[in-house]
């Protein structure tokens, strides 16, 4: 039986549909069929009924997806395992937030290429949470609290934050009539809407909401409200002015690394995270929440 077979059926298993699992696999959706039916045929039973809506996992299907899950993480295991043992040249892929990662870190990791000529870096902008367990990234950068018990996570430094909005809208609107440029109701979100609702003493009309730091700086810039924005974004928007900063650091924001166990002796590996701890401890003296001030 082939293994490639095996992450194709999984994949299909989780994705509900061709096109979804050939967006995934980087694959023709034409191929991802084709692997599924090779292992369909080499079972003798058949794994998916083949719907106008998907590809829906039949009962045998459906028994055999854990047991796939088990066989895809001994594979990754297997080749964590391998890897850990090469000395510090390779690629590895780290995942971090777009804005963090153009402005904090890709600055200060920039040095790190040029010392050891044989490392390469993929940095893997993205505001969704990197599996590392599935192998999508070596080293994930997170500004939300790790909570898988299986990694090895690490504090990187805590950002101080401030509420915003364009200078002429602080100047021309009255404060009665500011509207929030809100983040989506995750956690995330809602605890910065907290501290805007203590800072200004109730809650503001919000009529805007992404997931992304840069949409709510740019509507905030453009006068449609104000927002909270990391220090080190806001202060150095010269659109914007602080009307508040979280001088308690009530809501800061933590910047961690996490890593797979795996992975954290490999020699390439280890030198990044080596180079990230090093990042943090300067973007917290440039741009940290000091409880002293």
């Amino acid at each position: 039986m082939n293994w490639d077979d095996v992450r194709f059926f999984l994949v299909l298993a989780r994705q509900g549909s061709l096109s979804a699992a050939a967006r995934r696999l980087k694959k023709e959706h034409t191929t991802v069929a084709r692997r599924v039916e090779s292992l369909e045929s080499t079972l003798g039973t058949r794994l998916f009924d083949r719907l106008a809506t998907g590809w829906r996992l039949t009962a045998d299907g459906e028994n055999l997806v854990p047991v796939a899950e088990r066989l895809e993480s001994e594979a990754l295991s297997f080749e964590r395992l391998a890897t850990s043992s090469e000395i510090a040249t390779g690629l590895v892929r780290i995942s971090v937030p777009p804005v963090a990662g153009r402005i904090l870190f890709a600055p200060r990791l920039a040095a790190l290429l040029g010392q050891h000529k044989g490392l390469e870096f993929e940095m893997i902008g993205s505001s969704m949470i990197a599996n590392l367990m599935q192998r999508e990234a070596d080293i994930a950068v997170r500004m939300i609290t790790p909570d898988e018990p299986t990694l090895i996570s690490r504090k990187l430094a805590d950002i101080s934050v401030g509420l915003y909005g364009a200078t002429d809208y602080v100047r021309d609107v009255p404060k009665q009539d500011w509207e929030y440029c809100s983040y989506d109701n995750t956690a995330y979100g809602l605890a910065k809407r907290e501290w805007v609702r203590h800072v200004i003493g109730r809650d503001l009309p919000c009529r805007f909401r992404a997931n992304d730091t840069s949409s709510v700086q740019e509507f905030v810039a453009a006068g449609q409200g104000v927002g909270v924005l990391p220090r080190y974004l806001g202060d150095g928007d010269g659109r914007l002015a602080l009307i508040c900063a979280d001088e308690r650091g009530e809501s800061r924001e933590t910047i961690w690394m996490v890593v797979h166990p795996d992975l954290r002796r490999s020699p390439r590996v280890r030198l990044v995270m080596n180079a990230l701890v090093a990042a943090g401890a300067s973007i917290q003296s440039a741009w940290g929440h000091n409880p002293a001030s």
